[in-house]
């Protein structure tokens, strides 16, 4: 990727820098607020990264561009608050949100790294893959990625490993968790598939018959009458085991009476607890002494009339169930045999076909998941052990980079972020920093221009400084970074003695007005390229 030309304003005035070339560029000035910042945040603002522009500057009024080369395609963006406008040989493709332009630029203009994020793959965010060579001038924590929220190291390192082709990472715990609770219900949906799958076997017709939708609409009409006439037949069957029964009890209790009546003409019955001879019958409500011959033959003769009702009842029961069932065959027979085993096995039939289809459904998704939880046992075994050794690798580079930088410096850096709360004393910061994306640059081989604003502060000596500058001009790809001199080094013509860098001179700029209508016709025809008016509307 090269930045051939970037620029902001509105339909009034406006900003164009066009004088980048494919080496190292330096926008210097000899103060600040000559507007350095504001062409290196608007640059890559253009390219859908996170605002970070200085307080007091208004973005959102104006609309920022940057022209590029990608592999020798040349696209041009233009940005606008959240949309952006991509646009490559006259053709343009519009954007409401950066997050679709993420999705569009991984398709179309450069593949962007999958990284592992709350325990899903997902295309890294422009603006984590940006700080892999976007070193802004706010905002900076060396113990965290710039701007950090969203988010953290930990997903700076999955980019680092997912760029270096370090294999899949480890699944998140709790995506792990979700695959086993998924695997127990598909495990218990397979079951009650084998099930109708066996009942599907065994009746191959009746299945074939079921999936048809006209069979379907007949055995639901039917349904329901068969299911009352059913009703009624469990009802009547139930009373008539029920004065069944009874009749059973009450002729066992004649027998009892009569064998009574046979004990008393050869002895007597006689209490065994209070000796007395009297016999007691009762009925729910009623007592009756049994041993007094003419009450017990009158209680005989009152059983066998309730006898004999109860027969009359059992017998009716009897017809009515008898009617029931010659309705319910006449029902079934108004309707193909094998619609009268579906509506007596609704819950249980489909055809073989579909059921295979979703058992293969089931074990095709268990075999996924199971590959899944395997996939990342191994990775969770390959990643420790590989970004171990990726992140190594990159340190040894920035400790080796800062060596040769400043020789008698006393850091030693043990990861690509700093501790929690470190403090750096002077030009440490940007020490760090630079050796960082050396380093990152270096082992990555990645090909995005190396963008840094204010590469000098912290009152960096000129020799660290000519160091830097010689190291990039070294690294054969784009380079742009932004200086302010002190009076004395721009008098001296600070940069003229390094001929392979491009000084690119912003003094002359009035102080927090860079913009200016000088460059308002220019801006307003690239602003019309892109087939929308200059004025964008709010």
């Amino acid at each position: 990727m090269i930045v051939l030309e970037t620029g902001f304003g509105d339909k009034d005035q406006a900003f164009i820098e066009s004088r980048f070339t494919s080496g190292v560029n330096i926008l210097f000035s000899d103060d600040n607020n000559k507007g350095k910042t504001l062409v290196m945040q608007g640059l890559m603002y253009s390219l859908g990264n996170e605002p970070i522009f200085p307080s007091g500057f208004n973005y959102r009024e104006c609309t920022f561009y940057i022209k590029c080369d990608f592999d020798g395609a040349v696209w041009s963006f233009l940005r606008k608050y959240h949309s952006i406008i991509a646009s490559k040989e006259g053709r343009i493709h519009v954007f409401d949100s950066i997050s679709e332009f993420k999705h569009f630029f991984n398709s179309n203009i450069k593949k962007l790294p999958l990284i592992i994020k709350d325990g899903r793959k997902k295309i890294a965010d422009l603006g984590l893959v940006y700080q892999l060579f976007f070193l802004p001038q706010d905002k900076r924590d060396p113990s965290s990625v710039i701007s950090s929220g969203y988010y953290k190291k930990s997903d700076f390192y999955e980019l680092i490993y997912s760029i270096t082709d370090g294999g899949p990472a480890p699944l998140d715990e709790n995506l792990i968790d979700e695959i086993k609770r998924e695997l127990t219900i598909l495990g218990e949906d397979r079951k009650v598939f084998e099930k109708r799958f066996s009942f599907a076997k065994k009746h191959p017709s009746l299945s074939q018959l079921a999936s048809k939708s006209s069979d379907r609409e007949a055995a639901q009409a039917k349904r329901s009458i068969i299911d009352s006439i059913n009703t009624r037949i469990s009802e009547s069957a139930r009373d008539r085991t029920r004065e069944t029964s009874r009749v059973s009890k009450l002729e066992r209790l004649i027998t009892e009476l009569n064998s009574l009546n046979r004990e008393l003409t050869v002895g007597k019955v006689q209490c065994a607890d209070c000796g007395s001879s009297r016999v007691i019958y009762k009925n729910e409500e009623f007592s009756f002494e049994v041993s007094n011959q003419f009450v017990r033959n009158e209680i005989i003769e009152s059983i066998r009339e309730q006898i004999k009702i109860k027969q009359e009842i059992i017998e009716e029961k009897t017809r009515l169930i008898n009617h029931e069932q010659d309705s319910l065959q006449r029902e079934l027979q108004s309707i193909p045999k094998p619609v009268q085993t579906i509506l007596l096995h609704a819950e249980e039939i489909s055809t073989s076909a579909e059921i295979d289809n979703e058992i293969t459904k089931i074990d095709a998704r268990v075999s996924e998941l199971k590959q899944q939880l395997e996939d990342s046992r191994k990775a969770s075994i390959e990643a420790k052990a590989g970004k171990k050794n990726i992140v190594n690798e990159i340190v040894e580079v920035m400790n080796s980079t800062y060596k040769e930088l400043d020789p008698d410096g006393r850091q030693i850096f043990d990861d690509l972020f700093s501790k929690k709360g470190q403090t750096y004393s002077g030009s440490e910061e940007q020490e760090f920093y630079f050796s960082k994306i050396i380093a990152l640059n270096s082992t990555l081989q990645h090909d995005y221009p190396i963008i840094i604003d204010s590469f000098r502060s912290g009152e960096l000596s000129s020799g660290k400084e000519e160091f830097m500058i010689r190291l990039f001009a070294k690294l054969n790809k784009q380079v742009i970074v932004t200086s302010t001199l002190k009076s004395e080094e721009y008098s001296a013509n600070r940069y003229s003695a390094f001929q392979e860098i491009n000084a690119i001179d912003y003094s002359s700029h009035q102080n927090s007005q860079i913009l200016s209508n000088r460059f308002k016709d220019e801006f307003n025809r690239i602003v019309s390229g892109f087939k929308i008016a200059a004025d964008l509307p709010e």
